[in-house]
């Protein structure tokens, strides 16, 4: 059975008073979805019909089949932002946590390093381990312009290092144009592509995931039926049970209503990695002309012991989306009979014990009048999974209309780029790079230990 539930209670001023939201608040900003909702119909964007013609598939597969022929021991993905998170995402929830450590727990599976970041220190480690087993590695590069500095810079060192590796070197890129495409015309690269109109962030329903995903032996095809049943629930379904326009009307008017922090705090590690890449699709997506939300990470019940006490009795500025799913059980053993102020817990499950932390949270921050919502998963699976990534994309287009942005750019983003080929030397940006000459030499105030 695959069920997602969404509990909206504790987010009403019937729950939190004046910090939360009346009804007609959400009404009248849904009916006002609605309407882009229908307009969506006739003028989809480009990611809303992944789940239906499923891009690329026949040649992921294919691709998967040539190179599981060879013996593969590790796969080295090069990506970043978009380009790794949804990935990541994926084998968190849907892999042992612990794949990497040992041949027992991975089976047939290779090992893997996502390489999100050019720190030189975690680069040189991974290097470190695959260099005895670098013949059967096989390296993923990721990069929809072809020309992000990272993992162009991470590619020609990888490169070195495999050599000529032509039968174990794919490329993920755009299919026109970009540096990425033009090493793989002339090196001889298969090549996998993002979709016109699909931006990185928005990419995890592409290959870019569901390359790495399927050939980790991942079920993509359950991972597209579920993104496929949401996006019907969220084209048919009217704005007073469509889970897609109600949850961008709350997430807008808790902004709206001075809630401009969203916390998701997964109570369930499997899903830490969809609450980065939720992330970065609302901060990147929605943050721009003054205006959008702050959007933070949390787990529980670990951040419990770190992030609640500011929850409760902090700026009342926050609204946090509560997720909940555990299916393992794990009795606690009266290992200490003769302690009676431990008793309780001996001979319990350790999973209700999770789910009273999870209520504990639930009532200790809606008693503290901090407005929250709470998403009840039944099992983490790639059909939830896909749902999930899909409503949370469907959400950002709406909220997109709502600001008045454009969800699909990040200006702010591009001058940073800029700057950084300016200083590394880029042909054709030396104004940049004397620019920034003169502003790195302007006095600064330090203070040194």
């Amino acid at each position: 059975m695959n069920s997602i539930s969404f509990d909206i209670t504790n987010v009403l001023s019937t729950a939190v008073g004046k910090e939360g939201l009346e009804n007609t608040m959400i009404t009248s900003v849904s009916d006002k979805l609605q309407s882009y909702n229908m307009e969506l119909r006739d003028t989809p964007y480009p990611f809303m019909d992944l789940p239906s013609n499923k891009f690329q598939f026949s040649e992921m597969k294919k691709l998967c089949d040539t190179i599981n022929t060879k013996k593969i021991k590790n796969i080295v993905l090069l990506g970043i932002g978009g380009s790794s998170l949804g990935t990541e995402t994926i084998f968190n929830a849907l892999l042992h946590p612990f794949h990497n450590l040992s041949d027992a727990i991975r089976g047939h599976k290779p090992r893997y390093f996502i390489l999100d970041n050019i720190d030189p220190h975690k680069i040189n480690r991974v290097i470190e381990i695959i260099t005895p087993e670098k013949e059967d590695t096989i390296l993923i590069a990721i990069s929809k312009s072809g020309e992000t500095p990272e993992t162009i810079s991470q590619f020609m060192i990888f490169k070195e290092l495999l050599g000529n590796a032509t039968g174990r070197i794919v490329l993920i890129t755009d299919r026109d144009k970009g540096i990425l495409k033009e090493i793989a015309e002339r090196e001889g690269y298969p090549v996998l592509n993002v979709p016109d109109g699909v931006g990185g962030r928005f990419s995890v329903l592409t290959p870019v995931s569901m390359f790495p995903a399927a050939f980790m032996g991942i079920d993509i095809d359950e991972i597209m039926a579920g993104a496929k049943d949401m996006a019907q629930h969220i084209k048919e379904k009217g704005p007073v049970e469509n889970i897609g326009i109600i949850l961008s009307s709350i997430l807008y008017l808790m902004d709206k209503h001075g809630k401009n922090i969203h916390v998701m705090m997964p109570y369930c590690e499997r899903l830490s990695g969809f609450a980065d890449w939720f992330r970065q699709l609302e901060a990147e997506s929605i943050g721009k002309n003054m205006q959008g939300p702050t959007p933070l990470k949390s787990i529980g019940v670990t951040d419990q012991h770190s992030q609640l006490q500011l929850y409760i009795d902090g700026p009342k500025d926050k609204f946090i989306t509560l997720i909940y799913s555990a299916d393992d059980d794990r009795l606690i053993s009266n290992a200490f009979p003769y302690i009676e102020s431990i008793d309780y817990l001996a001979g319990k499950n350790l999973r209700d014990l999770f789910y009273a932390e999870f209520l504990g949270t639930t009532l200790s921050i809606t008693e503290s009048k901090t407005p929250n919502i709470t998403i009840l998963i039944d099992k983490i699976n790639g059909y939830n999974l896909g749902a999930l990534f899909m409503l949370y994309e469907m959400v950002i287009a709406f909220l997109g209309y709502l600001y008045e942005v454009n969800p699909f750019d990040q200006p702010g983003v591009e001058l940073g780029k800029t700057y950084t080929k300016a200083i590394m030397g880029k042909k054709g940006l030396e104004d940049k790079h004397e620019t920034i000459k003169t502003k790195l030499s302007t006095s600064k105030t330090i203070i040194r230990f």
